[in-house]
């Protein structure tokens, strides 16, 4: 007996499902993504509330409602699951500088961007203790602190650069200009802690901000 031929619309239909295959949903994936946002968001906590070196892995499994194996699974130390944190903030500093440039000119992102800094550090019971003073204070977060700095003069150096047309391959300026002003607001930090906290950190960061800012402007050739 001769074989039916398949229709053109028999046939068509095939052809399309074979170009068109099911798409996959990767759950899993999905779920160790949510996990990991769940591990960062109560590490971030626990970093604010209790210091750096006072929180255990075991608190912040806890917080994040998982197993402390899974946590493990995902961060081996704890020094790793704050290098992730600090390249999560990093990315988050990368997002707003992107969307600044064309609307915002530099030293006014710089200014916000610190004066927020230091009204989230005035708001701390305990900044000595605080993330950002564990970046700066405890060697084991050295690399995760040498990788914020370079991370943080390579946002603002670009968007120096971007901003007056310079070639950051031929010319200093757009790093140098980020250096300052990040050595400035770091050294009023410094100023603050050491006055055990009598003075305003907002003060001190915008004092230290009206200091250098002259000087980076000079740099680049810009009246004041």
């Amino acid at each position: 007996m001769a074989k039916t031929p398949k229709s053109d619309t028999s046939r068509g239909s095939e052809d399309a499902s074979m170009k068109q295959p099911k798409i996959q949903y990767p759950r899993r994936t999905e779920r160790r993504r949510r996990t990991r946002a769940a591990i960062l968001k109560a590490a971030g906590h626990h970093f604010r509330k209790e210091g750096y070196a006072a929180t255990t892995m075991q608190a912040i499994a806890d917080s994040a409602d998982v197993h402390v194996t899974t946590l493990f699974m995902h961060f081996k130390t704890k020094a790793d699951l704050a290098l992730a944190l600090v390249q999560d903030r990093t990315d988050a500093l990368r997002k707003r500088a992107f969307e600044a440039r064309g609307s915002t000119g530099f030293f006014a992102f710089f200014r916000q961007e610190a004066i927020t800094r230091a009204k989230t550090l005035a708001e701390a019971k305990k900044p000595e203790t605080t993330f950002w003073n564990a970046l700066r204070t405890d060697a084991d977060l050295a690399f995760a602190s040498a990788s914020s700095n370079t991370d943080q003069t390579d946002i603002f150096g670009r968007f120096v650069a971007e901003e007056f047309g310079l070639d950051r391959e031929e010319d200093y300026r757009p790093d140098l200009v980020a250096l300052l002003l990040l050595a400035a607001t770091d050294l009023a930090y410094q100023k603050w802690i050491n006055s055990d906290r009598r003075s305003d950190p907002v003060k001190e960061i915008s004092g230290a901000l009206d200091t250098a800012e002259p000087a980076a402007r000079h740099m680049l050739g810009l009246k004041n």
